[in-house]
């Protein structure tokens, strides 16, 4: 695994990734780079939709190991020149160009990891193939359960995923094997909430798109306004980053509460950015805030255990 070109196309991934147990280590990263190359080409905005969702399929049947060998050989041909080419971000180019190299990684996990790694992959692709489709009809999400599908496709899923993985490579250090189904749906809501902060955080850029992810609310005697709706929405992230220290804080060893705490904090401050500029520009937490954020996931994860 090249973990020079993980860093390279996400440095607060990265930040967190190392410092868990080797065990987990493999699985979680490359789980992470064929998720990041299947999300560059649904982004690659000079390709038609069809063409990326024809694309996206095809990854996600390599993944698989249903793509016939000539077909592999086409899709690789245009990972490495169209797709590639078309990215802004160099790191992403280069990760489509090594998207085989990816696949090579598969073979040489565990059987269970394997299983882990296809059926959220297989979720991840269903998430981005509906993002493609799904506006070519609408503006705006128009229900919170779709949203909340959107989210679960995208990111909560990729909560299970890391406690099976925890689970089936560490065991009891992970969190008690009876405890799997409640961690389970806490670290899917965890994802959840991730992917509600980075909507929230792009909002102004998806609008200019023609694309808002989050529902407005509606009761049966009103409609809430778009302004209410949205803090609706920040609440609903900021709860759910909670469940996620809460998750973190469950897990059985220092490396493994600070990974997973470390995105839950860095949420929260990106959604206190987002409150305090009202959605007007997208907003980035600092290099600075970054590190101090470190010290401070470092710190809390010294506790031991909460049962």
């Amino acid at each position: 695994m090249d973990f020079a070109l993980l860093k390279a196309v996400s440095r607060s991934f990265y930040l967190s990734m190392v410092w868990l147990p080797p065990a987990m280590r493999r699985g979680i990263a490359l789980g992470y780079m064929l998720a990041r190359a299947t999300d560059s080409v649904a982004d690659t905005s000079t390709a038609v939709p069809g063409k990326r969702a024809e694309i996206l399929r095809q990854m996600r049947r390599a993944v698989l190991g249903t793509l016939p060998p000539d077909e592999l050989a086409l899709l690789l041909q245009a990972l490495r020149g169209e797709m590639a080419d078309a990215q802004t971000n160099p790191s992403e180019a280069t990760l489509l160009r090594r998207f085989g190299e990816c696949l090579e990684q598969l073979e040489q996990v565990s059987d269970v990891e394997l299983q882990l790694l296809r059926r959220v992959l297989s979720l991840i692709v269903k998430g981005q193939l509906w993002d493609l489709t799904y506006f070519d009809d609408h503006e705006v999400v128009e229900s919170a359960d779709e949203t909340m599908r959107y989210t679960y496709l995208v990111a909560g899923c990729v909560g299970e995923f890391w406690t099976d993985l925890g689970l089936a490579t560490l065991g009891e250090e992970f969190c008690p094997p009876e405890r799997r189904d409640i961690m389970a749906q806490a670290a899917a809501r965890y994802g959840q909430g991730l992917q509600l902060v980075n909507i929230l955080r792009d909002i102004a850029e998806d609008a200019a798109r023609g694309r808002a992810y989050l529902a407005s609310f509606r009761e049966k005697s009103e409609t809430y306004t778009r302004q209410d709706s949205l803090e609706i929405w920040r609440n609903r992230a900021f709860w759910y980053l909670r469940d996620g220290l809460d998750y973190a804080r469950r897990l059985g060893s220092f490396r493994l509460r600070f990974t997973a705490m470390l995105p839950a904090l860095l949420g929260w401050k990106t959604l206190r950015l987002i409150a305090q500029r009202a959605g007007v520009e997208r907003v980035k937490v600092s290099r600075r805030t970054v590190y101090a954020t470190l010290l401070e996931a470092a710190w809390l994860s010294v506790k031991r255990r909460v049962s």
